[in-house]
């Protein structure tokens, strides 16, 4: 009997307790440059959490560095599920986040019902960019999260990323997107 109890209790512990769970289609390389209908590299300039008709959004203003594909415009504004005002915290598995000051490639939807982007794929649509004083300005793969292009040479690190010349990533980006659809693979 009180087996009984206790897995009856255990299991509705368990039906209870909020679950979170994200699926999202993995991309290829060249199917994140085909499916993009923007992709810059740009600087996050502030993120901040706001109450919409959804729930709580993080809206993040860019500033666009370097144009690839789509809108020429200086400045790109998305505001994606999540965050935190006062004790209300939402939080989205594979929604990625953004902090003032760090350089991104990043790869985006056109606008959704509210009006704003999305990265393609979530994470997988977003490439870190990162400056070392020996090696430059390069961007970070991550193995399993962000598709890495055929054909580009690139560094292993210490910590499981890999890295390339942003030069030669944002070329790779720009000969990937003129290509003609059959093409792509």
């Amino acid at each position: 009997m009180y087996r009984l109890l206790v897995a009856t209790l255990m299991a509705g512990m368990v039906a209870l307790s909020p679950a979170s769970a994200t699926s999202v289609v993995r991309f290829s390389f060249d199917s994140l440059c085909e499916n993009s209908v923007r992709i810059a590299h740009v600087i996050c300039v502030e993120t901040e959490p706001v109450i919409t008709n959804d729930g709580v959004r993080t809206r993040t203003l860019f500033r666009v560095i370097e144009g690839v594909k789509g809108d020429a415009s200086r400045e790109i504004e998305i505001a994606l599920p999540g965050g935190q005002i006062g004790a209300k915290h939402v939080m989205v598995a594979g929604i990625p986040t953004f902090t003032a000051g760090r350089e991104t490639v990043i790869f985006l939807t056109g606008p959704d019902g509210s009006g704003s982007p999305w990265p393609i794929g979530l994470g997988q649509g977003c490439y870190r960019v990162v400056t070392d004083e020996t090696e430059g300005r390069s961007v970070h793969f991550q193995r399993g999260m962000t598709p890495i292009p055929e054909g580009v040479l690139f560094k292993p690190t210490s910590a499981g990323v890999h890295r390339v010349d942003l030069r030669s990533f944002l070329d790779k980006v720009r000969e990937t997107v003129a290509l003609p659809s059959e093409e792509v693979k």
